[in-house]
């Protein structure tokens, strides 16, 4: 699979034309196969950069911050892909990896006296990257899905580099269940728990409203699990200086503002409230090694409104990574 440089103009546009020169590298994973309601998150990278081209501007209103002060990297659209989740995870973790590196032979090894041969030996040794000595030149990824599976390879890749983190999870489903509702153990709605079986040591959920018993007792008894009930709730759960990684899907949002999703769930949060949770990241001071924005579907959004909605929390997504970056 590769990555394709988008042709049409949008407000990412404002991005630095290398990936070397960019702190945030910007990128889509059309992947929805796993979909256990109605697909289509998988056009949500492509009609987020076609649509509605310059109907959203560049500047935060509500933090006076200009995407023109971001350096980011606006790398494309991994290519579509059908079928088999398992390959799909192996091929985005190494895509992401490469992303997050990208670069780091040339401008790594002058900061920390490495050369290319001893930089692959560590890569083969610790079947990885050392974090401790790469983190501070690698890039972050901001992630445009697809279906929320995405997360999982993503978070494999940034732990390759950025070590443990937290992950905070704004949705609607928990995403906790061992296997989905056709015996797959690798989908959309286990992702969360996939995470966890992968080391995860710090899950923080808020907005959740939806799932089976096994995910609703799992959020009681995980001692790893954090289910914030409240903006206050989920902030009190982040500490001053913590690394965390934010993945937002779009059904965290009440569906009267985001109708355009596979599994909407009534009852959530509006705009507003993603803006409070982003004033309360920043008030924690937290270290954003990466984000993604999954599930949306625009063709179930007829007006377009859907991808307006997420291309509001996109920009925002993207400044809220440049202001609180790696120290």
């Amino acid at each position: 699979m590769s990555l394709k440089r988008p042709e049409h103009p949008s407000f990412f546009s404002s991005g630095t034309q290398r990936i070397e020169e960019a702190g945030i590298v910007l990128a889509g994973f059309p992947y929805d196969c796993t979909a256990s309601f109605r697909a289509g998150a998988r056009f949500g990278p492509r009609e987020r950069r076609v649509y509605p081209g310059d109907g959203l501007e560049d500047f935060s209103f509500y933090f006076g911050e200009d995407l023109e002060d971001a350096t980011f990297y606006d790398a494309g659209d991994m290519d579509p892909v059908y079928g088999d989740p398992l390959p799909v995870i192996d091929s985005y973790r190494q895509a992401a990896a490469e992303l997050i590196t990208a670069g780091l032979d040339s401008r790594r090894l002058q900061a920390a006296g490495l050369d290319s041969r001893r930089l692959q030996a560590e890569r083969e040794q610790a079947g990885g990257l050392d974090p401790r000595r790469l983190q501070a030149e690698a890039r972050r990824l901001l992630a445009i899905g697809g279906e929320h599976l995405i997360t999982y390879p993503l978070l494999l890749a940034a732990r390759q580099v950025y070590g443990e983190f937290t992950l905070l999870h704004l949705d609607a489903h928990a995403d906790l269940a061992v296997v989905n509702h056709v015996g797959s153990r690798v989908a959309h709605g286990t992702v969360m728990n996939l995470c966890l079986e992968a080391g995860l040591e710090k899950l923080v959920q808020y907005g959740i409203r939806s799932g089976n018993r096994q995910e609703y007792e799992m959020r009681i008894n995980d001692p790893r699990i954090i289910p914030a009930g409240s903006l206050e709730e989920f902030v009190d759960s982040v500490e001053t200086g913590e690394r965390v990684y934010l993945t937002v899907d779009v059904d965290f949002f009440d569906p009267a503002f985001v109708p355009g999703t596979g599994t909407p769930e009534a009852g959530g949060a509006g705009f507003d409230d993603f803006i409070s949770v982003r004033r309360g990241l920043r008030k924690r001071q937290v270290q954003m090694v990466g984000a993604d924005i999954v599930e949306l579907a625009p063709e179930l959004d007829a007006s377009g409104n859907s991808t307006v909605f997420a291309g509001k929390v996109l920009r925002e997504l993207l400044l809220t990574m440049h202001v609180l970056g790696i120290v």
